[in-house]
């Protein structure tokens, strides 16, 4: 019963990581989409009226964060694929160094973008390093909250085995 409250809190914890990650990509995106958007569509000398404002970075920030969350659903359905692979591989070599989980964070996302383009696109250059800033900020911040306990549920199963090893089929090795 231990390892079994042990996995499902793991999971837990992995799906709000995950959850967190995804939102903190999307945030880096719909910054980026949102400053190069915003003067295009309201013109400069608007962007300088909201500037002179008390209010106005506080309704451009509610705009970024609203942007960021829808755009983390769309990002989810992209790359959940690559990340649930990236996660169960994690989870069961029991990585938790963050530079491995910025490496693939930032994999996972090269993966997602490649395989969204058209097959004869090729991406530009400040594509490519969006793209790979939002694998390294959702890769650490799925490490910060779930990564640095990658495989610590793999530490009930030498108790699991001892307490089952009653019909003679499963033996401990220690």
């Amino acid at each position: 019963m231990s390892l079994f409250l042990s996995i499902l809190g793991r999971l837990i914890v992995i799906c709000f990581g995950l959850f967190i990650a995804l939102l903190a990509a999307a945030m880096l995106m719909s910054y980026g989409v949102s400053s190069g958007l915003f003067v295009e569509v309201i013109g400069v000398e608007a962007l300088k009226a909201i500037d002179e404002t008390d209010w106005g970075y506080a309704v451009l920030l509610i705009v970024w964060v609203g942007i960021g969350f829808v755009a983390s659903f769309k990002l989810a359905s992209f790359a959940l694929l690559p990340i649930i692979i990236v996660i169960a591989a994690v989870e069961m070599m029991r990585w938790n160094g963050m530079v491995t989980h910025l490496i693939l964070g930032g994999l996972a996302s090269l993966f997602v973008i490649f395989t969204q383009l058209p097959p004869d696109a090729v991406p530009s250059e400040g594509t490519l390093i969006v793209t790979l800033a939002m694998g390294f900020v959702g890769g650490f911040f799925y490490w910060l909250i779930a990564g640095r306990g990658a495989g610590k549920w793999q530490d009930k199963l030498p108790v699991f085995r001892e307490q089952n090893a009653d019909d003679g089929t499963i033996k401990s090795e220690e």
